[in-house]
């Protein structure tokens, strides 16, 4: 007897497929939409750390051709037990992971969720226990219109792939990064800034690094948007360690206090640099995903509820 037979058995069996390709697609989007860093994930790793780049992108493409094949129960067979086994690498990833002291983020879902490696091996043990019960059920289940399905499964993956290539180019730093209004700044440990709280009073907030090679020109723009800003504090935060602090002020002159957020801490806010973002007693109000004219900063300021006394 053929369990797909079985309507009950053959529904329950395709929703977990969809329920473990949804999580796949959502993956998908968060690491396709920021590549770079997920690159840089996998290079902490340590395994062959110059091939970083392309497994990513490898990883990217074959988890979107996996979801899409699950979605439309390609190859039910196949596509089922090759989802398992990258499953059982992702758990042997994660555990190597934990040994040498990465247990922080996984990468899973980019910079936008961050899991523990114990939650993502809990996570992903129940997807293969999921997928077993549907290759079990679905073994003998015949297909029709492989042709459609495969092109939706090609097409998908031509989807992603473009979309990675692309990322740069898509506004989405709000979506995938924590940096985004009505965050709070509260879980972002700062160093150096001095008799600066950023959890009370209106701040322009800077977050760059010192390794730009237009560092001075940028530090240069940053200055005008201060003064812009008016009675509203200004701040520049880098990623680079308060050694760079002194050389700000005087090297590059910058015209407000600076400090820095340890990279661990900074990673999750941004895809690129320079990051500018208005804080209301620390919560976010307003981000840019690069320098903004002095005019738009001026217009998120003057947007600001006039009943809150700025420092």
């Amino acid at each position: 007897m053929q369990l797909a037979s079985n309507r009950v058995l053959f529904v329950t069996a395709r929703v977990l497929e969809i329920i473990v390709a949804a999580i796949f697609l959502a993956a998908v989007i968060l690491k396709a939409l920021d590549p770079v860093s997920f690159a840089e994930q996998i290079a902490e790793y340590g395994i062959f750390p110059d091939l970083a780049s392309l497994a990513a992108w490898t990883l990217i493409i074959i988890e979107s051709l996996l979801a899409a094949a699950l979605i439309v129960n390609f190859l039910p067979r196949i596509v089922p037990l090759l989802t398992i086994a990258l499953l059982l690498f992702f758990i042997g990833i994660t555990a190597y992971g934990m040994s040498i002291g990465l247990g922080e983020n996984c990468g899973c879902f980019g910079n936008l969720v961050h899991r523990g490696p114990e939650q993502v091996i809990i996570e992903d043990t129940i997807m293969i226990i999921a997928l077993v019960f549907s290759v079990v059920v679905l073994w003998h289940h015949r297909l029709e219109r492989r042709g459609v399905r495969m092109a939706t499964v090609i097409g998908t993956g031509a989807a992603v792939a473009a979309l990675t290539a692309f990322s740069p180019y898509v506004p989405a730093d709000d979506y995938i990064t924590q940096l985004h209004p009505g965050a709070s700044f509260t879980t972002w440990p700062v160093d150096g800034l001095y008799g600066k709280n950023l959890t009370t009073g209106r701040h322009l907030v800077f977050l760059f690094t010192v390794d730009a090679e237009d560092i001075g020109s940028q530090v240069e723009q940053m200055n005008t948007l201060a003064q812009a800003a008016g009675d509203v504090s200004t701040v520049g935060l880098i990623i680079d360690g308060t050694e760079h602090l002194t050389s700000l002020m005087f090297e590059y002159a910058a015209a407000f206090p600076i400090g820095a957020v340890e990279p661990r801490f900074a990673r999750p806010l941004y895809r690129t640099l320079p990051r500018v973002f208005i804080l209301d007693n620390g919560t976010v109000t307003h981000t840019w995903s690069e320098l903004p004219r002095k005019s738009d900063v001026v217009e998120a300021i003057t947007s600001l509820p006039q009943h809150q006394d700025t420092p």
